[in-house]
């Protein structure tokens, strides 16, 4: 009998010293966590992301953030890196390298990897096309989305978030009011197609290279992105003029992606926290750069370091038409999902440009001051 009580007796106190120590399995592993916060003790998955902004800007900043949180909401089990333009790779490798698994995510323009897959132009940028609110439903809600994760397939990337920019400033030391004025001229663009078709040596210099391709001569004018942007590039520094409208590469698309064998490894929930972290600040990145630049526009007019002049928009219905001639050049030549996302964004246009002309802010085409109803300084 004393041998039976004692045989439970240490059968017991096996059990309970198993219990405490985690049924034998020594420290608690990445995914157990904190047995007080459920915070893991190390990451379960780190990932390195390469951005094509640099320290500094507030597009670098907000991905930094965006990656703060998530490792917040993951309790700690997926760290995500960012890391600067450069860094494992040039600007015009980037898809293809995250693709290939240098690296597990990137963000940048999608236009870089036109030479893949040329569909990621019109899907991406374009000239005299739609602006940012037209984008973003025809992404979310006529198809454009499922469009471009179609692209993406081509590199092994899972498409995650679209941060569609605001209009885009050209940068230039001579005045020009027509396109007409800038034929002969040397233009930096993403999309030279238009220009070339008007006379306009247009020619695509990678963003290493844009201030220094202004700031030698080497380029009479150029676009980049937004005006607090390119003032983060110092282009303002070595022009005289900011010019609009955008209708050179309007609106553009900067996409945040996965390298495809990464993103399967994930559990879902890490894969909905990613998705929806990334896509909560999509707005907030158009909200961020219009601002700064309104605030950059007013600080460089007070300093007297630089004219800010709008195109003449008589030229518009014509250069339109020559784009849309264009694209059904790139339907022809390209085909395939070029033909898609073209002729959907065509459809698109059929159905959303009466509505959005009929339901146009009241605002629409009166002053500064008529819009605010009062003198403006």
């Amino acid at each position: 009998m004393k041998k039976h009580s004692m045989i439970v007796l240490i059968i017991l106190l096996t059990v309970f010293i198993l219990a405490l120590s985690g049924c034998g399995g020594g420290n608690q592993s990445a995914s157990q966590g904190s047995s007080s916060t459920g915070f893991a003790e190390r990451p379960e998955f780190v990932w390195r992301m390469q951005v094509i902004h640099n320290p500094g800007q507030s597009d670098f900043e907000q991905n930094v953030k965006t990656a703060e949180e998530i490792y917040i909401a993951s309790n700690g089990r997926l760290k995500i890196e960012v890391h600067p333009n450069g860094t494992f790779v040039g600007s015009m490798e980037g898809f293809q390298a995250c693709g290939d698994g240098v690296f597990e995510m990137h963000s940048s323009w999608p236009v870089y990897a036109r030479g893949i897959e040329y569909a990621l132009l019109p899907l991406s940028t374009g000239n005299m096309t739609m602006d940012a609110v037209d984008k973003y439903v025809w992404l979310y809600e006529h198809g454009g989305w499922e469009i471009m994760q179609k692209a993406f397939d081509k590199l092994n990337l899972q498409f995650i978030a679209a941060e569609v920019w605001g209009t885009e400033v050209l940068m230039a030391n001579e005045p020009f009011k027509t396109i007409e004025e800038m034929r002969g001229k040397t233009f930096r663009t993403s999309d030279p197609r238009l220009l070339e078709k008007n006379g306009v040596a247009a020619i695509t210099l990678p963003l290493e290279e844009v201030f220094t391709g202004l700031a030698t001569g080497a380029v009479d004018m150029a676009e980049f992105g937004n005006l607090d942007y390119n003032v983060g590039l110092g282009l303002t520094d070595v022009t005289k003029y900011g010019i609009w409208p955008d209708f050179w590469n309007v609106h553009f698309v900067t996409t945040v992606v996965v390298n495809k064998d990464a993103w399967n490894q994930l559990p879902p929930d890490l894969q909905m926290i990613v998705k929806l972290g990334f896509q909560a600040r999509e707005f907030q990145h158009l909200t961020k750069s219009q601002y700064r630049s309104a605030i950059a526009m007013n600080e460089l007019e007070q300093q007297a370091k630089m004219e800010f002049i709008r195109m003449s928009e008589e030229q518009w219905p014509k250069m339109r038409a020559q784009m849309y001639e264009i694209e059904l050049e790139d339907i022809k030549t390209h085909g395939g999902l070029t033909r898609e996302a073209l002729e959907s964004k065509h459809e698109f246009m059929k159905l959303w440009y009466p509505y959005k002309d009929i339901s146009r802010w009241w605002g629409w085409g009166l002053t500064p001051e008529e819009m605010a109803g009062f003198e403006l300084d």
